[in-house]
């Protein structure tokens, strides 16, 4: 994985009070990949609420979605 790629998402996610932050079949750029700290951190571009990217463990990433 490197910024730049795009990835397709797999799954509807929703932030903690429901609203979606990746729907399920569009296209999201990754923005940086954090592999720096002990767990590899992705963040993607995603629907923003407080304009605020947050990141995501690669692993879960990985579960989630899927590369073009």
């Amino acid at each position: 994985m490197r910024k730049g790629n795009k990835l397709t998402c797999l799954n509807e996610i929703t932030n903690i009070i429901g609203d979606p932050l990746f729907k399920k079949g569009d296209k999201y750029e990754i923005l940086y990949v954090d592999n720096e700290s002990v767990q590899v951190m992705v963040c993607l571009k995603h629907i923003l609420y407080a304009n605020k990217y947050n990141s995501f463990p690669l692993e879960w990433v990985n579960k989630n979605f899927a590369n073009i």
